[in-house]
């Protein structure tokens, strides 16, 4: 499974609406305006929460409850689960949250083989993780960070063989209650918070005893290797007229991704210069932070198993593509679509203030990881285009290609204010 294959999975958050239909609530709701997502009262380490782009049917089979909670049973709740209640809008993992009559909930997840086929390695990277977040200073409340839930085995995870319908890899985590996620950059406030967290969480890391973190989906970020698979489809003859006619209105977006195929490198040759590689989440949108439903508090980074070794601007760049502009992602009119100064310098700022340890060749390569990253997802939804949706879950006719044109749009638009950025970055 390639990266192609996986972050189709990761990307947008469904706004709320309706979140005691999943499970019961404690407490009053908090207000939710229309961006504000339904994970207010738990953390995933794989948003269940999330909304899958791929175009393909939620067809997963309804699990058999008992055997769900037999499975629940397993791990050290500190209560005997009585109930679980499926999280159906997400499409990475089966995602439950338990609940026992005395209180006491968890959320349980079957760790899909399909996207991480390695679920013990991924399970190592995160006791490794975690555990070393907990002994970090400031770390000490559990709100602050995940906290997986040891199985009766002492292992964080449990494997159920077949013949069971419940048969897989999974695990718990400990929920976090009385929080908020947002999934749309709202207010300079909020990017300047979600983006000292992401640096703050790179910080904590940065000192992970070795070995390396192990890759759970290789090449995650390689603009190089997605201008291949675009190379792979545009070299393949249309398989009939809707593939014809898809490539025909396009033809200003393949001319769009060929002038702009130069940044795709940028990194990749900085790190081969020597830029050096560190843990990093490749996950960074303002939806994978926690809030304080109260005081409005970044309190806790989410969404971990794409924690792995790379480069800082990765994340500074996932940043900047999904934080630093107003506009819808599927934008009906590019024009709209543009870099907004305030928001990026919020996110500079916040960002610069959590990750100190940034050497100045990282700081300065921070802007050319706003254009790869935006490239990236760029030429992502012209490929699915082109290859009839068949990754991103699309609502209405051409939306990948209104969500390609919006990105090329971004793009130019960093690209255009390209000396400002580097001059709030200060990378010269």
């Amino acid at each position: 499974m390639t990266a192609d294959d996986v972050q189709v999975y990761q990307y947008h958050e469904q706004p709320a609406s309706g979140v005691s239909l999943h499970f019961p609530l404690r407490g009053p709701l908090a207000h939710v305006d229309q961006h504000q997502t339904s994970r207010h009262f738990f953390p995933l380490l794989c948003n269940p929460s999330c909304t899958t782009l791929s175009a393909m049917t939620d067809n997963r089979p309804t699990l058999p409850p008992d055997a769900v909670l037999e499975v629940a049973a397993r791990f050290r709740l500190g209560v005997a689960p009585t109930t679980a209640h499926e999280l159906r809008s997400g499409h990475i993992n089966d995602s439950f949250v338990i609940a026992g009559r005395c209180g006491g909930r968890g959320l349980l997840q079957r760790i899909n083989r399909h996207v991480f086929a390695e679920p013990h390695r991924l399970m190592n990277n995160l006791e490794r993780i975690t555990r070393h977040l907990a002994d970090r200073p400031g770390a000490q409340s559990r709100r602050r960070r995940l906290t997986l839930i040891p199985a009766d085995s002492g292992r964080t995870w449990v494997e159920i063989g077949p013949p069971s319908p419940v048969r897989g890899c999974w695990r718990m985590v400990e929920l976090i209650e009385d929080v908020v996620s947002v999934t749309r950059a709202s207010s300079t406030d909020r990017v300047f918070r979600a983006a000292q967290a992401f640096g703050h969480f790179q910080g904590m890391l940065a000192d992970l005893p070795p070995p390396p973190l192990f890759e759970t989906i290789p090449r995650f970020h390689d603009a190089v290797s997605r201008f291949g698979t675009l190379d792979r489809v545009l070299g393949a003859e249309p398989s009939g007229a809707e593939a014809s006619r898809r490539r025909a209105e396009a033809r200003a977006e393949i001319q769009a991704a060929a002038r702009r195929r130069h940044l795709a490198g940028r990194l990749s040759e900085a790190a081969a210069r020597g830029l050096p590689r560190r843990v990093v989440h490749n996950d960074c949108k303002i939806s994978n932070v926690l809030f304080d439903r109260q005081s409005d508090e970044a309190l806790c980074v989410v969404d971990l198993d794409t924690v792995m070794p790379g480069l800082a601007a990765f994340d500074f760049g996932d940043m900047a593509r999904s934080m630093a502009h107003r506009a819808d992602e599927d934008a009906r009119d590019p024009k709209t679509v543009e870099v907004d100064l305030d928001l990026f310098h919020a996110l500079a700022s916040g960002y610069l203030d959590g990750a100190r340890f940034l050497t100045p060749e990282e700081r300065r390569s921070l802007v050319d990881g706003a254009l790869v990253l935006t490239l990236e997802q760029a030429v992502r939804f012209l490929t699915d285009h082109l290859q009839g949706d068949v990754y991103f879950r699309v609502e209405r006719p051409g939306q990948n290609l209104d969500r390609t044109r919006a990105q090329f749009a971004l793009l130019e638009s960093l690209v255009a204010r390209g000396a400002d950025l580097r001059r709030i970055v200060g990378g010269g």
